[in-house]
């Protein structure tokens, strides 16, 4: 099975991520209610068993794909509309916040933000991908 340069670096990404949390875990670095899910160390070593796993089954399983320019027009489009959303998002936040100060803790806020960011790309990829 022939490995690219991507799959070896994702692999490496999964280990250093395994590595960073036993690490984190062994020197007590970071707060013990992190998301209720225990230790940063948790976490990190939590993101590299599914990161593992995701590389592996997608190693495994890998089709042949053909990007043509319909994809790359798409995706360029699907991008544009996902920072359009992140400028007005950032915008209506901005104004909620100088309205009713927003409470929520900065970590918490940060993955709220980035799954926004995924769920409006996927949404806008799809919807483009299925009108063009």
């Amino acid at each position: 099975m022939e490995k690219s340069k991507g799959t070896i670096l994702r692999y490496g990404m999964s280990v250093l991520f395994l590595a960073l949390g036993v690490l984190f875990n062994s020197f007590n670095v970071g707060s013990r209610n992190f998301l209720s899910f225990g230790s940063v160390g948790n976490w990190l070593i939590y993101i590299g068993f599914v990161s593992l796993m995701i590389v592996t089954i997608r190693t495994l399983s890998k089709k042949e794909r053909k990007a043509d320019e319909r994809n790359y027009f798409i995706a360029a489009k699907a991008n544009r509309i996902t920072f359009i959303m992140i400028i007005l998002a950032a915008f209506i936040i901005m104004v909620c916040d100088g309205i009713k100060t927003i409470t929520l803790s900065y970590h918490m806020f940060m993955s709220f933000f980035v799954c926004g960011i995924i769920l409006a790309y996927f949404v806008s990829y799809k919807i483009l991908e299925k009108y063009h």
